[in-house]
């Protein structure tokens, strides 16, 4: 390679390097969102709880039984939240490999199961294993959307459940762990028995309990159901900031390739350089001593 192509090289280099840069910073801010989002909802939990609480204290709300299923009769939909980009190393890989094993261990049958896939990268996944895909959803990169995309996967899942039978509802996601990222999963539904269970260890924080006209059955509904709203809204929470760390560690790791690149690149060119200077000075020299050499005669 000559000394003009290698300018060219390092010219695109560093301009690689830029967008590397700039791809970089952005998952960094947007890790931050996600991570004040998810405090957020946390925060709203936390409310919709107590609410559930003061009908459990105040005597308005027993414990539903939770029926009975036998297990030739446990059906199973499965909600995976991957990416819709790429530069996530093996993450969508692993949540599709996580769940597989996960639903197999808790005796699901795969090629019985529903997915309701969110995320393009796992939409391309569940279709070259060939998984049965009742729905699929985009995920978007805006905190906003986020209760919106929630909300649908879960009309979708509730009428998949009341049309097929389906008795389980688990959802498998990427979250943060450290400076790692791991798959995991969580039981969507059935919720409702569980919840007030762990509910019913809570403290109400003050003397008096607060007061309500409707049944204490269509409030607990109401509850039920933004307690499902937070659950889903919180792993795809999860999942995006997932996504933006691995996309911060590949783009960390990438800067660092391409740092080391330059430099290397950034030498040869100086030793090319360097040695067409020699080659000018030698060929100065050269001449003069050939028009010296010219005069003695």
């Amino acid at each position: 390679m000559d000394i003009e192509g290698l300018q060219k090289r390092i010219k695109t280099t560093q301009d690689l390097r830029s967008i590397v840069s700039t791809m970089k910073s952005l998952s960094a801010v947007s890790i931050i969102q996600y991570d004040t989002a998810l405090k957020s909802l946390i925060e709203y939990g936390r409310t919709i709880n107590l609410g559930a609480v003061a009908l459990m204290k105040n005597g308005a709300l027993e414990l539903p039984k939770e029926p009975r299923v036998k297990p030739e009769s446990r059906r199973v939909l499965a909600v995976l939240i991957g990416s819709d980009t790429g530069l996530v190393g093996k993450m969508n890989r692993e949540v599709v490999r996580f769940a597989q094993k996960s639903l197999t261990e808790k005796g699901f049958q795969i090629n019985q199961t529903g997915f309701i896939a969110v995320g393009r990268q796992i939409i391309g996944q569940l279709m070259r294993n060939q998984w049965n895909i009742v729905e699929s959803y985009p995920i978007s990169n805006s905190v906003k959307a986020v209760s919106k995309t929630a909300a649908s996967v879960l009309v979708t899942a509730e009428e998949y459940m009341r049309t097929n039978h389906i008795t389980h509802v688990y959802v498998y996601y990427s979250e943060k762990r450290g400076v790692s990222v791991s798959p995991t999963s969580t039981l969507l539904m059935p919720l409702g028995t569980e919840w007030l269970e762990r509910l019913k260890k809570m403290g109400w924080p003050g003397r008096n309990f607060p007061t309500y006209t409707l049944p204490p059955q269509t409030i607990y509904s109401a509850l039920l159901k933004e307690r499902l709203l937070i659950e889903l809204s919180t792993a795809i929470t999860e999942a995006l900031s997932a996504e933006h760390h691995m996309r911060l560690t590949t783009m960390q790791a990438a800067e660092k390739n391409i740092d080391e690149n330059l430099e290397a690149m950034n030498l040869e060119y100086q030793q090319m350089r360097q040695e067409n200077i020699t080659t000018e000075l030698l060929d100065v020299v050269s001449g003069a001593e050939a028009l010296r050499m010219q005069k003695r005669k």
